[in-house]
């Protein structure tokens, strides 16, 4: 017997084409969609969904709370991947298992921008672990930490389907994702399954959907990402991406820059730009050395270093992601405002000022605290897109700079992307010891 694997409404106008030749009892595959066999060990037909062209499901996770996990709750992430933002209001997230037909959720309301998250929390486990970033959407449903069934439905009704009765098509269902060992998915396979201690990530920070879970996901660290979260277009908009416009593959040092954005390999070998005082450094972000990163290029074990090319050499910033007293967690926040200060140019500017209240109008309590695993990927994150970046920074040396985050006195530490920009994207970070 044949069985439809799970596909999403965005490709049912495929799907009636499907039914039709596969009534008609002729062999092969629609024009407007594709079938196929698993191989040997299972011939049951196939189909692939259509992509999403706005609302998808960018990260979930089951594994809050359990033995091991970082999280004490499990969550379900959504990213707008469209050119125009997207209303949400009467949705629901709903959550079935592997096998299962029997259907819980999450309702849904107000409206995702083009390129931005949206996070849904979910059940708490009986564990320990940290809290998550305060979410967007609640629910009280309790995931697989390794196998289950998710589906953004466009109404809050509970679905009606699941094992092997197919759930699609079905003109509700926005987006569709099995994961572990559900038997439907789109595409010719689950996603990967998932553990206590990983979450399944949509490529390209969700803006991939070639119609296969399988394809599209695949398992990491969990980091969930909310409103709060700097947009992230997956083309055009507001991201200040930049390759050369020569296209040769070396950064664009210039103000004209667009595309996806060069990195390099990390140096050990750096310039002389900066100074042992305060200022704002203009340049091109060409590498970021992540948490134990290649001693050679400065990694250490609690700072994340940007690499900034400035007129042809290569600046070292030291971003705090732990705090090496007390507390290890750290404060953080985006915020859009003005470039302060005159507008990006390549180089190190003494004299900048920066303050965190009176210049951006943020308190400490508008903050949330992020633990030393989140804060890494969510920077991470953040800097997918970002070429040209201004950072406010106190540099100890020639060769680059530290204390980017709350200090006072005008000299507050930060990351700006899109720094030419009318409104570009500060990334803040404060120690939970300070208030302001």
């Amino acid at each position: 017997m044949s069985i439809l694997r799970a596909m999403s409404p965005r490709g049912r106008l495929g799907s009636l084409a499907w039914f039709a030749v596969l009534a008609s009892g002729l062999a092969g595959t629609a024009a407007s969609c594709a079938s196929g066999s698993d191989g040997a060990s299972d011939a049951r037909g196939q189909v692939f969904a259509g992509s999403s062209p706005d609302i998808v499901i960018s990260q979930l996770y089951g594994g809050g709370g359990n033995s091991g996990a970082q999280f004490t709750n499990d969550f379900v992430e959504l990213f707008n991947r469209g050119s125009s933002a997207v209303a949400i209001d009467g949705w629901s997230v709903q959550y079935a298992s592997a096998t299962g037909t029997s259907w819980a959720k999450a309702n849904l309301a107000g409206t995702i921008p083009v390129g931005g998250y949206y996070l849904v929390q979910l059940a708490a486990g009986t564990g320990t672990g940290g809290s998550l970033p305060t979410p967007d959407a609640t629910g009280t449903m309790n995931m697989s930490g390794t196998s289950g069934t998710v589906a953004l439905v466009a109404n809050q009704t509970l679905l009606a389907c699941g094992g092997s009765a197919a759930c699609l098509p079905n003109a509700s269902i926005h987006d569709f994702v099995g994961y572990g060992t559900a038997v439907q998915f789109e595409g010719s396979g689950a996603a990967p399954t998932q553990s206590n201690s990983t979450a399944g990530f949509r490529a390209q920070h969700g803006c991939t959907d070639t119609n296969s879970n399988a394809a599209d996901f695949t398992p990491a660290a969990p980091a969930p990402r909310t409103s709060r979260t700097a947009t992230a277009p997956c083309s055009g908009g507001a991201s200040d991406a930049g390759v050369a416009d020569s296209a040769t593959g070396s950064p664009d040092a210039t103000t004209s820059g667009d595309g996806t954005p060069v990195r390099l390999p990390c140096t050990g070998s750096f310039g002389s730009a900066m100074s042992a005082t305060y200022g704002r450094l203009d340049g091109i972000l060409v590498s970021i050395v992540n948490l134990n990163g290649s001693s050679t290029c400065r990694g250490d074990n609690n700072h994340l270093h940007l690499q900034v090319q400035v007129n042809g050499g290569i600046e070292d910033i030291a971003v705090n992601t732990a705090s090496t007293t007390g507390n290890p967690d750290v404060d953080f926040r985006t915020v859009n405002a003005p470039l302060a200060g005159a507008a990006w140019s390549a180089g190190w500017h003494t004299g900048a000022q920066l303050d965190y209240a009176s210049t951006l109008g943020v308190s400490s309590g508008s903050f949330t605290e992020e633990t030393p695993t989140q804060l890494p990927a969510i920077i991470d994150s953040l800097l997918a897109n970002a070429n040209h970046v201004s950072i406010f920074t106190t540099g100890f040396d020639a060769t680059g700079g530290h204390l980017i985050h709350r200090q006072g006195g005008n000299h507050d530490g930060a990351i700006v992307i899109n720094p030419l920009s009318s409104s570009p994207t500060y990334l803040l970070f404060h120690f939970t010891t300070q208030t302001f």
